[in-house]
């Protein structure tokens, strides 16, 4: 059979093999989902809410592997919060104040002369 003149194609496989190249790992941005449902409860409800939605974005970036998208929602959220914890705080202290100077005022009319 080897002399009947037909040639037989043999194909040829080129195999490549390459290492794998670095692979960059980023560290994923922080979200401060925690602070952010504290800040929805506690201080100020509509930072609070904002915050929570710019935490659950940077969430997503990340998950995404969108770095850059995920940094710019967690200074937002970040920002948010900030803001959320003073004016709660701000907030507290106007109350705490106007409570106790009308605690104080109406006491000495509340209790009757002897």
């Amino acid at each position: 059979m080897d002399g009947d003149g037909k040639k037989m194609y043999q194909p040829t496989a080129n195999v490549v093999t390459m290492q794998p190249g670095p692979v960059s790992y980023q560290t994923p941005q922080k979200d401060y989902l925690v602070w952010s449902i504290i800040n929805l409860i506690c201080c100020c409800l509509p930072l609070g809410l904002a915050a929570i939605i710019f935490s659950i974005k940077t969430r997503d970036a990340t998950h995404q592997n969108n770095s850059l998208l995920a940094a710019k929602h967690s200074r937002t959220a970040y920002a948010l919060n900030v803001a959320a914890t003073v004016i709660g705080v701000i907030l507290t202290i106007i109350f705490l104040v106007i409570y106790f100077l009308v605690l104080f005022h109406y006491k000495d009319h509340l209790v009757p002369p002897n």
